[in-house]
């Protein structure tokens, strides 16, 4: 096997381990939490969301990539790939805007009670759900010509100027005009959201200093507020990190006439990284997460240690 596709097998095995399973245990422990508590609080509704969100992008993108990096051709049929590359731009969409509905949420959380934001306080808890359906509305919209000019791929199939080549599915596009809108479309959606969640995130920081400044050691409520908010922090600065990687490499292309596939990987990867990271930080920064997991493993610790003890004395 070429260098290239095994690094790039590897590459999206490890996020197919890391993400699914994680995605899948933050999910979980979010049921539960919301179980035994008998709602869920605001923030945690919003993560469990980008959740989700993050295990449709890994599930859908991150396992056909490395299927085909090991060689296995012709995956999917024309069906299969209108709803696989929907439900994929849909997610990652979700994912974006969702990271960027909690920055904003959490910046107003911890905003000052001044009237602007005291109204904005009392009137966004309540909305959270709608703001929830409002984006995957305008996500679905956005994507809703998507599954027409999708299609199956085949090795021998001549691919036409204006396709977006995935490997394992194609996006032809029958014209310049359409291909341009919808990538400048995608372009604007992306940035507007992204600059909203740094702009909130940066917010953030700044209240977090000034409390830092003003008070010697926060407690109570006042406690939860900031370990929730560096929480928020840490998830931005990771999107943000790695959006910025997948542009400068996007930006990269755009100059160079041939551009080798070992970039088109790597910045494929850069992309997917997000949906596999998130649940890890999300489960080790939240207490109630973390605590939830902590008592799993010790309860499937215990359980283990009693018929480990029954096969050594049937031996």
């Amino acid at each position: 096997m070429e260098v290239r596709l095994a690094l790039k097998a590897f590459g999206f095995i490890v996020l197919g381990v890391v993400g699914i399973p994680g995605n899948l245990a933050a999910l979980l422990l979010f049921c539960r939490l919301f179980l035994a508590q008998g709602h869920m609080p605001h923030n945690e509704f919003i993560l469990s969301q980008l959740v989700f969100s993050n295990l449709m992008v890994t599930a859908c993108r991150g396992i056909p990539q490395a299927l085909t990096a090991l060689g296995f051709a012709e995956l999917f049929n024309k069906g299969a790939c209108k709803i696989l590359i929907f439900i994929y731009r849909v997610s990652r969409a979700m994912s974006i805007t969702t990271t960027s509905l909690l920055s904003s949420y959490q910046c107003v959380v911890i905003a000052p009670s001044t009237p602007g934001w005291t109204l904005l306080k009392r009137w966004l808890p309540s909305h959270l759900p709608h703001a929830i359906v409002f984006l995957y509305g305008l996500n679905m919209i956005i994507y809703s010509t998507t599954p027409i000019y999708t299609e199956a791929f085949r090795p021998n199939r001549t691919i036409s100027e204006f396709t977006l080549n995935l490997e394992f599915c194609i996006v032809v596009f029958p014209d310049l005009m359409t291909y341009v809108v919808k990538g400048v479309v995608q372009i604007i959606r992306d940035f507007v959201f992204v600059g909203l969640m740094a702009a909130a995130a940066v917010y953030v920081l700044l209240v977090l200093y000034r409390h830092r400044q003003q008070v010697q050691g926060l407690q109570g409520a006042g406690r939860k507020t900031e370990e929730a908010s560096q929480a928020v922090l840490l998830l931005v600065s990771t999107y943000v990190a790695l959006f910025s990687l997948d542009n400068v490499l996007w930006i990269y292309t755009l100059f160079v006439s041939r551009v080798h596939p070992a970039v088109s990987d790597t910045r494929v990867f850069f992309a997917s990284c997000y949906s596999a990271i998130s649940p890890v930080l999300i489960i080790a920064t939240n207490r109630k997460l973390a605590t939830y997991f902590q008592c799993g493993s010790k309860r499937k610790e215990a359980e283990n240690i009693p018929n480990a003890s029954r096969a050594t004395i049937a031996q």
